[in-house]
């Protein structure tokens, strides 16, 4: 059997694709930053439905980001931005497609999972920071006693640890001949887990949606849990109504696919098409990519089944 380890990859990281979860309007700072970076400029790429566009149109607005941080480094709302658009322009479009081009250019495969794991550890560096501003220090006691060094972190907060912890999840994930950067996995675990404790509804289930495919998509000796991976993917579906088509894809592409359950897989990305991508406007953008994405899954059954490569 030949399994599509890129597809593994990518949806381990990220699966709430372009979730809108930038700054926040309390805590939204000058005309300027507002402008490329507040709730306005994160509806209007998350309810957009050109894709492309979208990815042509990001690298602008996360310099831009970069710029205004430069010049306030310890804006804890700036950070959130740019830790957020960084790893969800590496979810989106520099994962996406590199598993597209797996089996067909896997040097051009290969160089943009490269650049993803950079913008990846870009994203997680700046949620640390904005971590750092009210916890001095955090990164290193990080390493000592990740649950002493989170047990102080503020509900507030809860966003900046979920790109962190995102954002390195996504670095390993892209990067498995990596294993200095694997054995971190744990922390980026770590840093979802407390923001899941502080906010579980954040982010319209967000949090869960990243357990599913965390704890899908690992092999049981390096921690993961089918069953914990089925709850996350339970309450994510209960959080969503059902109307966001990420849950079904992360669920079919890690648990479906390491079951070898052909069947389940097949169910799942049906319901992921049946979605309506433009039901609810924030997600269409979401949903426009996980369906992509279900689709080529589709198409790519014979690739991950041994029973699919018989039909």
């Amino acid at each position: 059997m030949r399994r599509l380890h890129g597809v593994m990859a990518s949806v381990l990281l990220l699966p709430p694709l372009l979730c809108g979860c930038g700054l926040s309007r309390r805590a939204a700072v000058g005309g300027a930053s507002e402008a490329l970076l507040g709730p306005a400029a994160a509806d209007a790429f998350a309810s957009d439905d050109d894709p492309e566009l979208v990815r042509d149109a990001l690298p602008f607005s996360l310099k831009a980001g970069e710029i205004l941080i430069a010049q306030d480094p310890a804006n804890a709302s700036l950070r959130l931005a740019a830790a957020s658009g960084f790893v969800q322009y590496a979810s989106a479009f520099l994962d996406d497609e590199a598993d597209r081009l797996m089996d067909t250019d896997l040097a051009r495969a290969r160089a943009l999972k490269a650049r993803a794991a950079g913008l990846y550890q870009r994203g997680r560096d700046h949620a640390l920071a904005g971590l750092e501003t009210a916890h001095p220090g955090l990164r290193a006691r990080l390493r000592e006693d990740p649950a002493a060094a989170l047990a102080k972190v503020a509900r507030a907060e809860a966003p900046l640890l979920f790109w962190a912890g995102a954002g390195w999840a996504g670095a390993i994930a892209a990067t498995p001949g990596n294993p200095a950067l694997a054995a971190d996995l744990p922390l980026a675990g770590a840093l979802a887990s407390r923001a899941l404790a502080l906010e579980e509804a954040w982010g319209d289930g967000a949090i869960h949606e990243f357990f599913i495919a965390f704890e899908g998509g690992r092999i049981g000796a390096l921690g993961g849990d089918e069953d914990r991976a089925r709850e996350h993917f339970r309450r994510a579906v209960e959080l969503t109504g059902g109307r966001k088509a990420s849950p079904y894809v992360s669920l079919a592409a890690t648990v479906s696919v390491r079951r070898q359950d052909l069947a389940e897989f097949k169910s799942l990305l049906a319901e992921a098409l049946a979605v309506d991508a433009s039901a609810v406007p924030r997600w269409r953008l979401s949903n426009t990519l996980s369906q992509r994405k279900a689709r080529w899954l589709q198409d790519h059954a014979a690739d991950l089944f041994v029973e699919g490569e018989q039909q």
